[in-house]
């Protein structure tokens, strides 16, 4: 088998997990236990620096960071399984560009939110929240979800069908609403993720 993922449930490896499960793709799934500190061995450093999960290796090449594997998967893998559109395009162009959004604007902000806004298993602990950090992360969350709510209108998916840019994105929402997190006022942004939540491919992910 040549895919390696490394992870642990309930963890950023689960967005990856689900877009393996999506492609059909065979892999295999590593389960580093953090409580032991198997991420930070020798071993798994090799592979990930940083020692944070996920990482994956595909062949001769290893990748760290869930938005740079996705992207590796769609380019490499699919393209053929009509889950990543091809080269040369506006289609391509949107795909990145999403994908990357989504980890680097839409998942940090809604983060930090969870952590200095509510009282949830991630949060911080009271007296090391920061009101002003959970006013800014909410303010710049909610235009996140602005902007995902616009960007569907007059369709069900974020390109035009499902896609791993859907994985990337929504792999984030359906996290914050199992926090508690509401999408009341976003409709549309509240129904695409509970279509994506309701795949098959994501209740296998671990």
């Amino acid at each position: 088998m040549a895919i390696k993922l490394y992870s642990w449930p309930r963890s950023s490896g689960t967005r990856v997990a689900w877009a393996l499960e999506e492609l059909g793709t065979p892999y295999e799934y590593v389960e580093l236990d953090p409580k032991k500190q198997e991420n930070r061995s020798s071993k798994y450093l090799a592979v990930n620096p940083h020692g944070k999960v996920p990482a994956l290796v595909d062949g001769d090449q290893r990748f760290f960071e869930s938005a740079a594997i996705l992207l590796h998967l769609g380019n490499k893998y699919g393209v053929e399984k009509n889950l990543w559109p091809a080269g040369g395009g506006q289609a391509r162009a949107d795909a990145e560009s999403w994908a990357v959004w989504a980890t680097a604007e839409l998942g940090p902000y809604m983060m930090q939110y969870l952590y200095h806004g509510l009282d949830t298993p991630v949060s911080y602990a009271p007296e090391d929240r920061s009101r002003a950090a959970a006013e800014y992360s909410l303010s710049q969350f909610n235009r996140n979800l602005d902007a995902l709510e616009s960007r569907l209108e007059g369709r069900d998916y974020l390109l035009d069908a499902f896609s791993l840019v859907d994985v990337a994105a929504a792999s984030w929402l359906i996290m914050g609403t199992m926090f508690g997190l509401k999408l009341d006022r976003h409709p549309r942004l509240a129904a695409w993720s509970k279509r994506c939540a309701e795949r098959s491919a994501f209740k296998r992910a671990r």
